[in-house]
């Protein structure tokens, strides 16, 4: 049996929970209407108050604005349902099925980068299939930004299979 890949949550998990919120908020004012319609409370009916705004003979702009609006929204809403949720680990080169988290692939190149000679402060960044190591460097080293990625490379090989690049400045004296 195969392992399944890592994934974050669907897009469609939070409009899910937004649409159980509106079902809920429907109920209530369905609620509010039937109450009202059978005289035990002495207000008057939510839902007859907004469908007697709304009955009008003329097209109102702002129904016209609602519906594209809603057409919109369901429309966006059913991408997201068929898109299929994100990888949320990177897998390991090799044949071994081993995943690693981003975070842990921004830990260690930023370990690596600082562990070159001349660097002050280095940090990481994944994003997508790239990483991006930012280096401070000490005044007046002759570190090369060759340098750092070598030593990424070689703290990343078996790990990841990645872009890298790598922005060094130099610190201020």
């Amino acid at each position: 049996m195969k392992a399944r890949d890592p994934r974050r949550l669907p897009a469609a998990t939070w409009f899910g929970l937004v649409g159980a919120l509106l079902l809920a908020a429907l109920a209530l004012v369905l609620g509010q209407h039937a109450a009202a319609a059978r005289g035990w409370t002495g207000a008057d009916s939510w839902l007859s108050a907004a469908v007697a705004a709304l009955d009008d003979p003329a097209p109102s702009a702002l129904v016209l604005a609602c519906g594209i609006a809603a057409a919109l929204l369901g429309l966006w809403l059913l991408v997201a349902a068929c898109l299929p949720a994100r990888r949320s680990h990177a897998r390991a080169t090799g044949r071994s099925d081993l995943w690693i988290a981003p975070r842990a692939i921004e830990a260690l190149a930023a370990d690596a980068a600082e562990r070159a000679p001349g660097v002050l402060h280095g940090s990481g960044e994944v994003r997508r299939r790239r990483l991006r190591v930012e280096a401070l460097l000490s005044p007046g080293t002759e570190a090369g930004v060759a340098g750092i990625v070598d030593r990424v490379g070689d703290r990343l090989s078996g790990l990841a299979d990645l872009e890298v690049s790598v922005q060094a400045k130099e610190a201020s004296r």
